[in-house]
């Protein structure tokens, strides 16, 4: 092989290597995008990035960890 078909070859593995990344980050996303939770925990999180709106996101992130909580507490009562 010359020089110029191993960098070839060498630049294939890397496009492939990027598209296997993309596609497993895009898996992650959608399966945390399926989530309600997840959805509400985003939202909540992108609302506290503002300063303003800081004590809302707050408030929505407690509600949320509290109605998990309170689900998981009556799936463990008998």
């Amino acid at each position: 092989m010359t020089e110029l078909q191993i960098l070839h070859r060498r630049r294939e593995l890397v496009i492939l290597s990027a598209e296997l990344q993309r596609a497993t980050v895009a898996r992650r996303f959608d399966r945390i995008g399926a989530n309600p939770a997840h959805r509400v925990l985003g939202f909540a999180a992108s609302v506290a990035s503002r300063p303003v709106l800081l004590g809302l996101g707050a408030k929505a992130v407690r509600l949320v960890v509290n109605a998990i909580r309170r689900r998981a507490a009556s799936r463990r009562a008998p």
